[in-house]
């Protein structure tokens, strides 16, 4: 896809979605941001993205724009019990969209990591997927737009998105530093995670929208295995408390299984086939170290 194009895209505000917009921008695309608030529409403007007012579950009031887009790009997600059912009405109201068209809609969907589940060996897009129950719906709602006509469907699976603002850690361990005065991991020390830059992975963004084929699924994934004490020490010295995770699923919900999972990703079809190159935050950190 060439520049000055049009995009539709969700959670331009949020911490995917802002990074998204902003490579989008640099490279000369017109960018329409679905916002849910005025405070949303507001720093979408002023990033300079079109906004365009309503939510995921309210179609009749954003469809219409559907007409002047080239692609949408989906990375709105939140952990709301109403999340499996306003990403399913808003995957409905583009695939009945793209019924209309004479070209097929590009759709990029964000699935998650955590779809996965666990697996001993790394995983690649051919990988079983054995998604934690509090996204399961992302696996659901990603094959259904796959199977629906004139729908250009690709995927992109992040991994834990990290960003300099927060530390390069996942945030909930900041939330938990505070919450605690020490740092804590939900299992033991020798966990690790799979980790993305957030501005990295909105260059696999574009370079799916650009390059991607329809109906593949491209993994994000700049450093595969960062052992949790690496991530907790970096916060602060001193004890770290392990074995949180009944704590984490109790506080802040059960989506926080998913940081219990055995998981490394690799994103060689990525690299391969798009030319990303990930930015390895610790990998490359530890092997000059």
């Amino acid at each position: 896809m060439s520049q000055n194009k049009t995009v539709f895209l969700t959670g331009a505000t949020g911490n995917i979605g802002s990074a998204v917009a902003e490579a989008l921008l640099n490279h000369g695309y017109r960018v329409l941001a679905l916002c849910r608030s005025s405070a949303s529409a507001q720093q979408a403007a002023a990033a300079g993205c079109l906004p365009v007012n309503g939510n995921m579950a309210e179609p009749e009031i954003w469809s219409a724009y559907l007409e002047q887009v080239d692609a949408v790009i989906h990375t709105a997600c939140g952990f709301e019990e109403s999340m499996a059912a306003e990403d399913r009405c808003f995957v409905q109201a583009i695939a009945s969209h793209a019924k209309m068209r004479k070209t097929p809609l590009i759709a990029l969907y964000t699935n998650g990591c955590w779809t996965y589940g666990n697996h001993e060996q790394v995983i690649t897009e051919q990988a079983e997927r054995r998604s934690i129950e509090a996204f399961q719906w992302m696996n659901d709602n990603g094959t259904w737009l796959a199977a629906q006509p004139n729908v250009d469907l690709r995927i992109v699976t992040p991994a834990n998105v990290i960003r300099a603002e927060e530390q390069y850690v996942p945030p909930i361990m900041l939330m938990e530093l505070e919450r605690n005065g020490q740092p804590t991991v939900p299992t033991s020390l020798s966990l690790t995670w799979s980790l993305v830059e957030r501005q990295n992975l909105a260059e696999l963004y574009r370079l799916v929208l650009e390059k991607g084929a329809p109906g593949e699924e491209y993994i994000g994934v700049g450093d595969p295995a960062v052992s949790v004490e690496t991530l907790a020490q970096s916060l602060a010295a001193g004890p770290i408390l392990t074995h949180a995770d009944e704590q984490w699923r109790a506080i802040y919900g059960d989506w926080t299984e998913g940081y219990g999972l055995k998981q490394v990703f690799s994103s060689q079809k990525a690299e391969a086939t798009l030319g990303w190159i990930p930015k390895r935050i610790y990998t490359d950190r530890e092997a000059f170290a």
